[in-house]
């Protein structure tokens, strides 16, 4: 538990005000508001100016998978029901139920978050069919969203989920019956190597790590992907409903979402001008088999190979039941190396449906003549020949069919992606034009140059981009000599990969920062400097080191781990929002889909803390914080929604109240006490990596920061403001920054400002800090925070002291 904290208000007030706690009713630290874009891509409040910086987390991980039946990728296939509950899932109550909404989304503001990226998926709102939208889903989606909008404090988007298509091909996002649109059939992906599937392995829990991520070098991802953004360019004559299957999915996914967003429209359109900021496009999209040079190649960019990794057009045989010898490949530093060779037999198993399967009754397809079940689409194109293996146009994929044009990921992102944007685009301004569209290109490429193109472009938009460290994240370990430039290797800047090589945690660290800044220079190259750029997904494991730190409770090295991560964002003064919080994580399975395990929060780290409930945020907190001073066992609270809780606490507070109410010495006044203000509750217990995790965060700032550093080990925060004297006036509101009670409490710590006055201020989750400097002539700023020994309480001592601390620019 937090020990006791203090809130001492020098600030602009009169002396005889000095040693008296200023009375205001319940407050947060950030107000959630409409937003504009500043002119150099920063956010900023629509009626201050102050400069919003956006400090978020993925809000869950968990909603991949279904609520009922209970689904996880570790679970058999045979026995969860995968297949024959694919259209009769439901995702009401993923991330969780709505009882416990307000003890995740308070840990998380506890946590120094002030953004939620929403993650659900195409199949939770349209499982069942075509046009058949699940409105028990949308109605709970809009219940969590109403309820994170009265907690407060907190940005939401809604981010449509995928990876690599399909829970069905290994991944999460798209419903079932997609893949039967496509003519492919799920239920023999495994045996023909079309996708590798956690809920096939025969030894779960040593599933290798991170190769569910081959999938989109598979048959089954690679196919949807092509058909979804390039159907009418490579399969023409794969037409359903009277439509290419390019335009029948797009829209069927366009029209999902809208209808998503509608709905929250109509039932709480107040959320639109407060917390919720808008929609991404699709997450972690991908070009197919678009570009590919050679189907007899790998591709040159393919440098994630792990086990069995057919080629291209092995890839299509094995999906019509051809045998094959397959290599199988391991990960080293320097890249894939192969390592055997293996027969992969499909015993005349087919990746693709047939007429007998009845899919197409069932669903209501009608599908075009010329495309015949049961044969793989591409042979019907004439790239292949079915019945004899022959590869007949190695580089189908390469030319365009109809101009001869060379094809390359970046015609990909800057044609057939671009063009999908514009749709989404189109039709989400048909519900909101206010709102934030946030494009996401292909994972690590450059997103497409549409500088001052307005088809594309508006004053609402926003720029995603992914970045996660490559060697920690296949290696599962924080490596402090050695690493290695992901970005570098990506853009071709090494002639070997030898080069990319990094040595030392320092040049590691500056590395990482590097990285990530030249990723958002490209962003603003291509796409406008006017144009935010928020980095959506970051993030580091958990499960390091084969899970040491779960049998002996030691994070340093994750703690690194998310350190070098969290610093490099701060330094570079990005956007972000990270990956991120698991309301289900446990040491076992982790994050419970495809054993990743990146949750900052893990229920098998709590020690035991139990809530109870309440029928508002403001009975919850009451029902569950105690005052500040007191302390109480874990044991002490039973998981209830009883109302007699309420009254007592009601009744502690007023006999407090009485007490407090009695001068301080040195002052003529009562130290008056407001009830919420003076109540605490923590809610870190099982928060992992706490140390670098919980750090503090300028929120709403005049100006524009120049260098923000928090130091893990030492505790210390330096914070450089460049002034923005164009919107600072006498009427201007101060800075915000949030610091966590975890690291500053019990007056333990020594605020100092180069100029202006400062108050420190809680709430029962939060405390922040109010820095005014608008009457100062400096153009830039400082602040520090620093942890102190023997640091004696100055409210005691009266005004003296307090005029005394004032004098030194601490409290």
């Amino acid at each position: 538990m937090f020990g006791k904290p203090h809130l001492r208000a020098i600030s602009k007030m009169s002396t005889s005000s000095i040693g008296r706690k200023i009375i205001r009713s319940y407050a947060i630290p950030l107000t959630t508001k409409p937003l504009l874009v500043y002119g150099n891509g920063n956010f900023k409040e629509k009626d201050t100016g102050r400069i919003f910086h956006m400090h978020g987390i993925n809000f869950a991980s968990n909603t991949k998978m279904p609520d009922m039946p209970m689904q996880t990728t570790h679970l058999n296939a045979e026995h969860c029901g995968l297949y024959e509950d694919g259209d009769t899932v439901s995702f009401v109550g993923k991330p969780f139920p709505l009882s416990e909404c307000y003890q995740h989304i308070s840990r998380i503001k506890q946590c120094g978050f002030n953004t939620i990226r929403f993650v659900t998926t195409w199949e939770a709102i349209e499982h069942e069919g075509p046009g058949i939208y699940d409105l028990e889903y949308a109605n709970y989606i809009t219940k969590m969203i109403q309820m994170i909008d009265e907690v407060g404090g907190l940005y939401v988007f809604i981010d449509p989920h995928q990876d690599v298509w399909s829970r069905f091909s290994g991944g999460s996002g798209a419903p079932m019956w997609t893949l039967y649109a496509a003519g492919l059939e799920p239920r023999n992906f495994e045996k023909t190597n079309a996708a590798k599937i956690h809920n096939h392995a025969s030894d779960p829990q040593n599933f290798t790590k991170m190769v569910w991520a081959t999938n989109y070098n598979k048959l089954a991802s690679e196919t949807m992907f092509t058909m979804f953004f390039n159907g009418t360019i490579f399969t023409p004559k794969a037409n359903i409903n009277d439509v290419n299957i390019e335009t029948f999915l797009q829209s069927h996914f366009i029209e999902a979402f809208a209808f998503l967003m509608q709905h929250i429209k109509n039932e709480i359109p107040d959320v639109f001008n407060s917390c919720l900021l808008g929609i991404e496009s699709i997450n972690e999209p991908n070009n197919g088999f678009y570009g590919l040079g050679d189907l007899n190649e790998f591709p040159h960019d393919q440098q994630l190979r792990l086990d069995e990794t057919p080629t291209p057009i092995q890839s299509m045989r094995l999906g019509m039941g051809i045998p094959e010898e397959v290599d199988i490949y391991s990960l080293s530093m320097t890249g894939p190396t192969k390592i055997d060779k293996k027969w992969c037999d499909p015993d005349g198993i087919k990746a693709w449906a047939t007429d007998e399967d009845n899919h197409d009754k069932h669903y209501g397809f009608r599908r075009s003549k010329n495309w015949k079940l049961g044969e793989c689409i591409f042979a019907q194109h004439g790239v292949w020949d079915s019945s004899t293996g022959q590869l007949i146009l190695p580089d189908y994929f390469k030319v365009h069919p109809e101009t001869g044009e060379y094809l390359d990921e970046t015609k990909f992102i800057n044609g057939p992606f671009l063009e999908f944007w514009s749709k989404f685009k189109t039709r989400m301004r048909e519900i909101d034009n206010n709102m934030f569209l946030i494009m996401q290109a292909p994972v690590l490429q450059i997103p497409p140059n549409i500088h001052n193109k307005t088809k594309y472009l508006d004053e609402r938009m926003m720029v995603s981009i992914h970045y996660y460290d490559g060697m920690s994240l296949m290696f599962q370990k924080w490596n402090k000599m050695m690493n290695v430039d992901t970005l570098g290797i990506m853009r071709g800047k090494y002639f070997n990969p030898i080069f990319a090589i990094v040595l030392g945690e320092s040049n590691i660290r500056k590395s990482i920062q590097k990285q990530l800044k030249n990723m958002a220079i490209e962003c603003y190259e291509n796409v406008g400097y006017s144009i935010p750029v928020v980095i959506t997904e970051t993030g580091m494991p958990f499960n390091m080191d084969n899970k040491k730190s779960y049998d002996d409770g030691n994070y340093e090295s994750q703690e690194g781990a998310n350190d070098a991560i969290m610093s490099a964002l701060e330094r570079e003064q990005l956007n972000f929002t990270y990956w991120c919080y698991n309301p289900d994580n446990c040491h076992q399975w982790g994050d419970l889909w495809n054993l990743e395990d990146f949750s900052i929060w893990s229920k098998d780290d709590l020690t035991g803390f139990r809530l109870n409930g309440g029928n508002s945020y403001d009975e919850w907190l009451f029902n569950n914080a105690t005052l500040r001073g007191s302390s109480r066992s874990d044991g002490d609270i039973e998981s209830t929604n009883s109302h007699s809780d309420i009254s007592i606490n009601k009744e502690l507070i007023k006999e407090t109240t009485r007490h407090l109410n009695t001068p301080l010495p040195g002052t003529s006044s009562g130290y008056e006490l407001n009830s919420f203000n003076d109540l605490k509750l923590d809610l870190t217990d099982g928060i992992r990596a706490i140390n670098a995790i919980v750090r503090p965060v300028p929120i709403l700032i005049n100006g524009d920061i120049k260098e923000c550093q928090f130091d893990t080990k030492k505790k210390t925060f330096h914070l450089e403001i460049i002034k923005d004297r164009f919107h600072e006036s006498v009427d201007s509101l101060p800075d915000i920054i949030t610091i966590p009670e975890y690291h500053y409490n019990n007056q333990n710590f020594r605020i100092k400002v180069s100029s202006g006055v400062f108050e420190i201020r809680h709430n029962v989750v939060s405390q922040w800090i109010e820095w005014d400097h608008s009457m100062t002539n400096d153009r830039i700023v400082e602040l520090d925070i620093e942890l102190i020994e023997n640091y004696t309480n100055t409210t005691s001592s009266g005004c003296i002291d307090s005029l005394k601390a004032f004098a030194c620019g601490y409290l």
